[in-house]
């Protein structure tokens, strides 16, 4: 008698086993590694997104890495844009702050098709950082406008993988080449 509660006991236990490991296999493994979401459940726990990171996430460059840090002064009501030229699908870590709050737009013109231009952010701000990839061929960068009647410091430092720097100001413009970062 005790030996048949004993078995039937063991095969609960062991057929809660299984099922628990079928739901976790439908609600976690499935929509995490093989991109199957057959109860929502994936895009509910944000595991969806894990089974598309793949080899891909490697983006390799033509173009050496680069570094650049500049200062600009502004005077009241001054502008000035600053761009790199960057193939598509090359990036560009950033950041700039200044000592005052500045009109900014982050922008970029391609070069391989006439008139085209892309605004990804804008507005009133004194610091700003983040990652940028190219979505095309072009000089890609920042327009910065002191509205204010006091004179801003604007620091900017930048890595990636841009071919040169083009300052515009006052009408015309100059050019920066700058060196890879490994530069024997």
């Amino acid at each position: 008698m005790e030996t048949n509660k004993t078995n039937r006991n063991l095969a609960v236990a062991i057929s809660a086993a299984f099922i628990a490991a079928i739901a976790v296999f439908v609600t976690i493994i499935l929509p995490a590694e093989f991109g199957r979401d057959p109860l929502g459940t994936g895009r509910i726990l944000g595991l969806s997104s894990v089974s598309t990171t793949t080899a891909d996430a490697l983006n390799s460059q033509l173009e050496f890495h680069k570094s650049d840090e500049v200062e600009f002064i502004l005077e009241p009501f001054q502008s000035l844009e600053y761009k790199y030229l960057m193939d598509a699908g090359n990036g560009l870590v950033f950041s700039w702050h200044a000592d005052g709050e500045l009109y900014f737009d982050m922008h970029a013109e391609n070069t391989t098709v006439e008139d085209t231009e892309e605004s990804y952010a804008e507005g009133d701000a004194d610091q700003a950082m983040g990652v940028y990839e190219a979505a095309f061929n072009g000089m890609h960068g920042w327009f910065w406008e002191n509205r204010g009647f006091d004179t801003v410091t604007l620091r900017l430092q930048t890595s990636g993988f841009y071919v040169l720097a083009t300052e515009y100001r006052g009408g015309g413009s100059t050019d920066r080449t700058l060196a890879p970062v490994f530069n024997d």
